[in-house]
């Protein structure tokens, strides 16, 4: 909870024209936070294993997809490009950016995709910290399996493409 309120969490909101522009503690090119995070939970207490989409207004998991505790493993191997000593994480932290959320400010040039991976990494390095305050340990790779996460959110890769995978849990 704490470490997904630090890293993911709106702070603040602010509607502009044609966009609702969120305040996080983590900066972000143009202030956009075009990067939303879906979870992959295993092994939490109080939370059952699945797929979940993380709410950053409302400080929420919503639930995609539930799976049995010993699927959940084989699920996380494979997103992560079978990288086994990821494959346990309590919770695994998908980034999957919206590219029209950045695109539209940036005019389509090649900064924009920049700014996009810039997000992921500050993101990432917030739940870096977030975790270590917490006492857990934590990891990002960019060796991913996309098709699958793609498939297995149900998204577009032309509208919004996995950047990253992170995760935290008990040493």
């Amino acid at each position: 909870d704490a470490v997904m309120y630090r890293t993911f969490a709106a702070r603040a909101l602010s509607d502009q024209p044609g966009i609702r522009v969120i305040k996080r503690a983590v900066p972000s090119a143009g202030g956009l936070h075009p990067t939303a995070a879906y979870l992959l939970v295993q092994n939490v207490e109080g939370i059952a294993a699945g797929l979940y989409h993380y709410h950053p207004i409302e400080h929420a998991l919503e639930p995609l997809r539930d799976f049995a505790e010993e699927d959940s493993a084989a699920l996380a191997l494979r997103l992560v490009a079978g990288q086994r000593h990821f494959m346990h994480a309590h919770v695994v932290v998908i980034l999957a950016s919206r590219f029209a959320r950045t695109f539209w400010k940036y005019r389509r040039h090649a900064k924009s995709y920049r700014a996009v991976i810039l997000d992921a990494g500050h993101l990432s390095q917030m739940l870096y910290l977030a975790a270590t305050e917490c006492g857990l340990a934590a990891f990002i790779t960019a060796a991913v399996n996309e098709r699958d996460i793609e498939r297995t959110l149900g998204i577009d890769p032309l509208q919004e493409g996995v950047i990253a995978v992170c995760g935290f849990g008990w040493r």
